[in-house]
């Protein structure tokens, strides 16, 4: 009866629940956590997890099961997707081995790999991913052919990651490698960031894209200070872009839909290695390592953010990943040092800024909040600990099943003035 319901809650989930109607009070949106992790010796395979974020489930935080995939060699899991789409399919890349796969989570309980690639057209060393409304997939590669001799580009891939098009950044001695994106339709443009994976190259810029034929349009670069552009997001106006560098500096794309485009620091976190953000409504959340947690800004006025919270975790702690929940109130943190075989949910207060540990999301007997990855068994084998990185949670029509009318089943018409299942979904 268990592996029905869930089964039926993903079809509500499939039938298209829009991210609006995941936003209202007492919406539960992250029943299940998929992480991407690497065997940490690279003796074995790399594998996808499957975790219980269900906060009222008997196995909340524990690892449910996992898919190896079949890699060889010294693997990097590294990126994937930031947000599951509602296709149920994810994009995970191992940097180590070159190669992407393609995961189907129809069913969250029986994952599978439904496919995989290395190259789009020239193009190699595939990075960061970012769906696009077509349901098509943007991404960006390091590098052009097998070495590190060329700058790669960006190519749009169709959902089982066969290259449609693709562009790329510059010319042999360019040292721009391409690293993350982020896309804005309404102004027809791709912002990415540029880093070197291989350490061959160190390059202070970005580059702008026109959209609707990948046209290379601007490399801007600066002061070298900044540190390597890391991660560029659009803000809750479709229009507005960031970029987070690696020298933990907050830059301001200005002009993005003019001829002309600058940047210009809008904020300084401080430290060094600051990598990935999310943004929900007026807020922009990074992870600073140098803080040894989250810190939360209020960026309505851009050129000036301000402070409006912070969470820390514990003193070796070192985030790097993070991703935001359907229904944005909870962010997921992998990392380094301290947090390298964690996984940990913070939650979050979309409305104010304001984010806690979760610290019933542990596993049993740890002295610190987290699912650990540091173990002798899985699912698929006795591998050892792993090293867990990129990391989504899925979308769900699902209201929060604390409340008795949900447990039991209810529908519109139930939950009385005020309270409705989301939008498409007419059963909870």
């Amino acid at each position: 009866m268990r592996r029905a319901l869930v089964t039926f809650a993903l079809v509500l989930v499939l039938a298209g629940c829009s991210d609006d109607s995941l936003i209202d009070d007492g919406f539960a949106a992250s029943h299940y956590l998929f992480v991407w992790a690497t065997d940490s010796d690279s003796v074995d395979l790399n594998f996808l997890a499957v975790l219980d974020a269900d906060p009222v489930s008997d196995t909340y935080a524990e690892v449910l099961t996992t898919v190896p995939v079949p890699t060889e060699g010294r693997t990097r899991g590294h990126h994937t997707e930031h947000r599951l789409h509602e296709g149920g399919r994810l994009f995970a890349n191992d940097f180590g081995t070159g190669k992407t796969y393609v995961f189907d989570l129809t069913d969250p309980l029986v994952p599978t790999v439904l496919d995989s690639f290395t190259v789009a057209g020239p193009l190699a060393s595939p990075h960061s991913f970012e769906r696009l409304s077509s349901g098509n997939v943007l991404a960006t590669f390091q590098n052009n052919g097998p070495d590190n001799t060329a700058p790669g580009g960006i190519a749009e891939l169709d959902p089982r990651g066969v290259a449609v098009r693709w562009s790329s950044a510059g010319e042999p001695g360019n040292s721009v490698r391409p690293y993350s994106l982020a896309v804005s339709h309404e102004l027809d443009r791709v912002v990415t960031g540029s880093a070197d994976m291989l350490g061959g190259f160190d390059s202070r810029a970005i580059q702008i894209w026109r959209l609707s034929d990948l046209a290379l349009l601007e490399t801007l670069e600066f002061p070298e200070e900044w540190g390597p552009a890391a991660e560029p997001r659009v803000l809750a106006d479709g229009v507005t872009v960031l970029v987070s560098t690696f020298g933990c500096k907050l830059l301001h794309v200005v002009g993005l839909e003019t001829d002309d485009p600058s940047l210009e620091l809008a904020y300084d976190f401080g430290g060094a290695n600051c990598a990935l953000p999310v943004v929900t409504g007026n807020f922009w959340i990074q992870a600073v390592p140098d803080a040894n947690g989250l810190v939360a800004l209020d960026v309505s006025a851009v050129s000036s953010p301000v402070e409006v919270a912070r969470v820390e975790l514990t003193e070796d702690d070192w985030p790097h990943w993070i991703a935001l929940s359907p229904d944005q109130s909870r962010i997921v943190v992998t990392g380094y040092a301290g947090t390298r075989y964690r996984v940990i949910l913070i939650d979050l207060d979309a409305r104010t800024g304001k984010m806690q540990v979760d610290a019933a999301f542990a596993t049993a007997g740890e002295d610190r909040p987290g699912v650990s990855f540091d173990r002798p068994s899985w699912a698929h084998g006795s591998t050892g600990p792993a090293d867990p990185h990129g990391a989504v949670q899925q979308h769900s029509c699902a209201l929060d099943r604390r409340d008795p009318l949900v447990r039991g089943g209810a529908r519109d018409e139930d939950h009385g003035p005020g309270r409705r299942c989301p939008d498409g979904c007419r059963f909870c």
